[in-house]
């Protein structure tokens, strides 16, 4: 997930973080993404100042929450604070269905995935991220990659070409002889994943669409509590994927969740800094 640092001057920017940092891991990355010394850095959030063996999920930090950063500065120590045009420049992106390039500013700690979404407000098709493939100088770029690693700057120019898209198979209609059982179809394939309470050890097997949106796991879940015998949490709860939040009104598909893939279950609600 991401969190937004606001500085002193200059222009905010934001670091990609996992659910599970502690605040010295948030310190970490700021000094390797921005060059500022951990000794020199102070977060506070909410008004309370983070404590370094803090964790990030104890102190309600979640997607786009804001951490004011304070850097002590020193006659000896002149680290600036990331200025205009320190973190933020425009690529020149090339889309199959426009006939000009488009310019886009993305920020150097922004991933490929980011540029992947931001590209897609622009394409008309809704081509499927999963399906969309980037090239900057003849390489491929990868959805993990942070735009800092790759070789772009200003105005470089990023190639987009799609992967050619799996038709679906028709749905069988009519009863039908000897093939034994219903008639399904791969529209209607369905994702097995396990869902593990924060308090249990026993995980709950769970059958989703992929292109369901996270909010009808509750609603199976639900319906599985008295049959498999579990208990969801009575005040709240929701739902982590690969240390990161997950949002009950994106689908699985948007959250890359495959097949065979763990859900926990937290107890409480995400709120404040969502």
């Amino acid at each position: 997930m991401d969190v937004i640092f606001e500085v002193q001057r200059g222009r905010q920017f934001s670091i990609e973080v996992g659910f599970f940092d502690t605040i010295f891991e948030i310190k970490e990355k700021v000094q390797k993404y921005q060059g500022i010394p951990i000794s020199k850095q102070t977060l506070i959030f909410n008004g309370q100042i983070l404590q370094d063996d803090g964790d990030i999920w104890k102190c309600a930090i979640f997607q786009n929450s804001r951490i004011q950063l304070m850097v002590a500065a020193t006659d000896s120590d002149h680290q600036k604070l990331p200025i205009d045009g320190d973190t933020k420049f425009q690529l020149n992106v090339k889309i199959p269905s426009s006939k000009s390039h488009i310019l886009i500013e993305v920020d150097k700690n922004d991933t490929i995935l980011k540029l992947k979404e931001k590209i897609q407000g622009f394409d008309q098709n809704n081509v499927p991220l999963n399906n969309v493939m980037l090239h900057a100088t003849g390489s491929e770029l990868h959805d993990n990659q942070l735009l800092r690693d790759c070789d772009v700057s200003e105005k470089s120019e990023i190639e987009v070409s799609f992967k050619p898209q799996v038709p679906m198979a028709p749905a069988i209609v009519g009863g039908g002889g000897g093939g034994g059982g219903g008639g399904g179809s791969a529209a209607s394939k369905k994702l097995k994943l396990m869902v593990l309470p924060k308090s249990g050890t026993k995980k709950v097997p769970v059958e989703m669409n992929a292109y369901d949106n996270v909010g009808e796991l509750r609603k199976e879940l639900q319906k599985l509590t008295q049959r498999l015998q579990f208990h969801l949490p009575p005040e709240g709860y929701f739902f982590i994927y690969k240390q990161n939040v997950m949002d009950d009104e994106k689908s699985f598909r948007w959250h890359h969740v495959c097949q065979g893939d763990t859900i926990e279950i937290f107890n409480g609600s995400v709120t404040g800094g969502s």
